[in-house]
């Protein structure tokens, strides 16, 4: 898979473990995540969990009118993290691919997955 497209997943990931974070899936994605980030290798599988509860603990702790900027930088730093692990570990990819497909459904919408999703037409 190309860089960019490993980049792409990557990111993807990382903002799906983002907008999880405060919700009732977070447990199950974290989990699912870290099995797949770790190989399934118990002590990888467990620093994995750890450093995302972590990030989850700090989001946790920022006022509300920096969560959006708090987001976007742990968005950014996992993210770098996920792309990483792919670089490394290409096989990866479709374990990834099918978490990502089995979470996203349920993970709250913004507005930026609407105007993603359903752009405004051109000259709008």
């Amino acid at each position: 898979m190309p860089d960019e497209g490993l980049r792409l997943l990557a990111g993807t990931v990382a903002g799906a473990l983002v907008k999880a974070m405060d919700t009732h899936l977070w447990t199950g994605v974290r989990t699912e995540v870290a099995g797949v980030l770790g190989s399934g290798e118990p002590r990888r599988v467990e620093f994995v969990t750890t450093r995302l509860q972590a990030s989850r603990d700090e989001l946790a702790l920022v006022p509300l009118e920096r969560q959006t900027q708090a987001r976007a930088e742990f968005t950014t730093e996992w993210r770098g993290s996920i792309h990483a692990v792919l670089w490394e570990h290409p096989e990866l990819e479709g374990e990834l691919r099918a978490v990502l497909g089995a979470i996203s459904p349920a993970l709250p919408r913004t507005p930026v997955d609407a105007a993603v999703l359903h752009p405004a037409p051109p000259g709008l």
